[in-house]
Order: structure tokens, then sequence, then C-alpha cells
């Protein structure tokens, strides 16, 4: 019998419409009063819907993020490892991950904002 994990990715809504929540990490758990607080890895992609390219997150420094697309089967890309893209120049990652809070009553059953 497969044991439930106390969080999973389907958990969690992504931050953004065109993101997909890919994996949760290194969860830290403490108990404050009658409350649980867990902060948690959450690692997020954007979801792949143009069939010619890959879409990837690019964190513009003060602007946020930016989609950009690389093109599929470029020869000046290495697609090899599917946590990024490399090429002469740069290596882009096909992911980000930022921290999230979730909170417990039972220490079980987590809400994140």
């Amino acid at each position: 019998m497969r044991k439930k994990l106390i969080i999973e990715p389907k958990d969690l809504h992504p931050t953004r419409e065109d993101f997909e929540v890919i994996g949760v990490f290194n969860p830290g758990v403490i108990k404050y009063k009658n409350e649980y607080i867990m902060i948690a890895r959450v690692a997020e992609r954007v979801i792949q819907n143009d069939p010619g390219h890959y879409l990837v997150p690019l964190y513009v420094n003060g602007n946020g993020i930016k989609i950009i697309k690389l093109p599929k089967d470029h020869p000046e890309f290495d697609y090899s490892d599917a946590r990024m893209i490399k090429n002469h120049e740069k290596n882009y990652l096909t992911s980000i991950s930022h921290l999230r809070v979730g909170t417990s009553r039972d220490g079980i059953h987590f809400t994140f904002s």
C-alpha cells in the first residue's frame, strides 16, 4: 500500500496560469501555537504548448518573469538535460524555484498561499 505524501505538486496551484508545478522539495515544518507552518521549495515550469519551441522562464531584473522561445532541434542548442538548455553563449533553466508557505491545523493537510 502506497502511503500518501504530506505535500505533492498536485496539491499546489501554480503562481501563473501559464505555469505548472513540477516539484515540491525540502519542506520544513514548525509548530507555532496551534498551527503548523511549512516552508517548501516549489519548482514550476512554463506549460509547453508551442510545438516548434521550448518556452523558458527568464527572470528580468526588476521586471519579473519573461517567457522566451527557444527553437526545438536547433543545432546550436544542447537539449540533453531536461533541467536546462545550453548553447555557446548561455544556459537557460527550464524551470524556476521559489519558496512557498503553507499552514495546517493538524500537521497533515496544508493550505498554501
